[in-house]
């Protein structure tokens, strides 16, 4: 059996005026997620410019504990094995 991999989504309410101090935090995420081989994915709703769903993905769970993105409204969701 492989093992499984982890997901951790987040969801944000970004008021307009700290759009750009948000997006700036968020490529400082990616870049330590990048050093360690964390998947690190941001979406915006498509018409409200304040939401934005956060996605990391690692092969091994320890990773994302090391990087500290858990917050309040974060959920960790585990891959599944089909076959």
């Amino acid at each position: 059996m492989t093992p499984r991999r982890t997901l951790l989504v987040a969801e944000r309410d970004v008021p307009v005026s700290e759009r750009g101090q948000y997006l700036a935090a968020l490529r400082e995420t990616q870049l330590r997620c990048d050093a360690v081989g964390v998947h690190f994915w941001v979406f915006e709703h498509e018409h409200d410019h304040s939401r934005f769903l956060e996605f990391a993905e690692a092969k091994d769970a320890t990773k994302l504990d090391a990087l500290h993105l858990d917050t309040v409204r974060a959920t960790r969701w585990h891959s599944v094995e089909l076959s």
